[in-house]
């Protein structure tokens, strides 16, 4: 996620060893990198990127596979990847903005800038796979923007209002006492139809119907669903991490993440029990689905929750850190790495393409994501010894400071 200045800085990345900022009284020091932070963004990569293969870039459901693989995946990763991201989004919106206040500027405006950029990368991104994350992230993030100086716990309130699917539960009134028209979700025909094009066109029906047409599902599901809203309270909740210094050193105590765990563990299974006894309480319709899937949702925000305090908890481990810390490289390059993961695999699955939907099946495609994780982290490594940042990220940022003075 970055971008380009100079003729020179234009053509090639900026070098560790060659560029150097000159130290200077007007800018106070920026925080260090926040380690484990970029590790858990790592693992959310990688976790995001073997979902995506085991569901084929999304043409599983063309022709769904059932089994242990598919469920394992999803029980692990499945809508979670997406929920660290947006946590740490939040995160990273808090630590950039405030590196700039301790240097005395206000950054919102130009954070502004820097969303639409993101927007403009996820769409063009979409064009190839319009499941595309990025242009959600950006729209959502001009909300932190709005919040930004509002007390700690009236960022919490706002969080936890989301996070508890709030605008879901109003949805669900509505459907109940006013009733829809409709018995089903919006979504699911404008996804069949994305399913014939992804699997049966050639590259030009892709990009031409993906310029609109493939985009109407993808939207309507992250409505419907819920999952706009616990993405908005996860980078409401990751902008009060950064407040409070969850992740950074000290870190809470393990016994503490541990209670966490437990907590969350405890949580999710009560929801699962008590599933089949709320949903009987709806008639048959879209009230009964909608309900299904707040508690799904929930049940998956607390795969989250004790995820991340399990990950903090293991980073403490003297045994376990060393490799823990080998994906903090990956998780500096997430805007590269999400980018070529479809560059790469959309035209391996895809019906213009290799076609690998119909014949790669569930074992294999886990057998290459795993690979390709490995070689990933291998990359973003070597990589980062000799620049400092990933190609896309540098991109982003070159053009988030196109036109400063300083």
């Amino acid at each position: 996620m970055s971008h380009s200045g100079h003729f020179s800085a234009v053509t090639q990345p900026i070098r560790n060893d060659r560029v150097r900022e000159r130290p200077s009284a007007a800018f106070a020091p920026a925080r260090e990198r926040i380690v484990v932070a970029d590790a858990l963004r790592g693992f959310a990569i990688m976790g995001l990127f073997i979902v995506h293969m085991v569901e084929y870039f999304e043409l599983y459901w063309y022709q769904p596979e059932p089994g242990w693989i598919h469920n394992t995946v999803f029980f692990l990763f499945g809508g979670k990847a997406y929920g660290v991201f947006a946590l740490l989004f939040g995160l990273s919106f808090y630590i950039i903005l405030d590196n700039h206040a301790r240097r005395g500027r206000d950054f919102r405006l130009r954070f502004c800038w820097r969303l639409m950029l993101l927007w403009f990368f996820g769409y063009v991104h979409s064009l190839l796979y319009a499941g595309d994350i990025l242009q959600l992230l950006a729209i959502c993030g001009f909300l932190l923007v709005i919040c930004q100086r509002l007390g700690n716990n009236a960022l919490l309130s706002i969080a936890l209002f989301f996070l508890i699917q709030g605008p879901q539960i109003l949805v669900i009134a509505w459907y109940t006492v006013v009733g829809v028209d409709y018995q089903a979700p919006l979504f699911i025909p404008h996804m069949v139809r994305n399913f014939d094009v992804f699997a049966t066109g050639n590259i030009s029906d892709l990009l031409r119907y993906n310029l609109l047409a493939g985009q109407v599902g993808k939207w309507l599901f992250f409505f419907e669903t819920g999952r706009l809203w616990q993405l908005i309270g996860l980078m409401f909740l990751g902008a009060y991490t950064g407040r409070i210094g969850l992740f950074e050193t000290p870190l809470p105590r393990v016994a503490t993440l541990f209670k966490g765990v437990i907590v969350a563990g405890t949580a999710y299974f009560f929801i699962s029990w008590c599933t089949a006894f709320i949903s009987g309480l709806f008639t048959e319709g879209m009230a009964r689905w909608a309900a299904e899937q707040l508690l799904s949702y929930c049940a998956n925000l607390c795969v989250i929750v004790g995820g991340v305090s399990l990950f903090l908890a293991a980073y403490q481990s003297t045994l376990l850190r060393p490799t823990i810390e080998k994906l903090a490289p990956a998780g500096r390059l997430t805007l590269s790495f999400y980018l070529l993961q479809s560059v790469v695999f959309v035209p391996v699955f895809y019906g213009f393409g290799l076609g690998g939907f119909a014949f790669l099946g569930q074992a294999w495609s886990l057998v290459l994501a795993i690979v390709c994780c490995l070689l990933q982290i291998i990359l973003a490594a070597v990589w980062l010894k000799h620049f400092r940042y990933g190609p896309m990220e540098w991109v982003w940022r070159r053009l988030t400071f196109l036109g400063a003075k300083n």
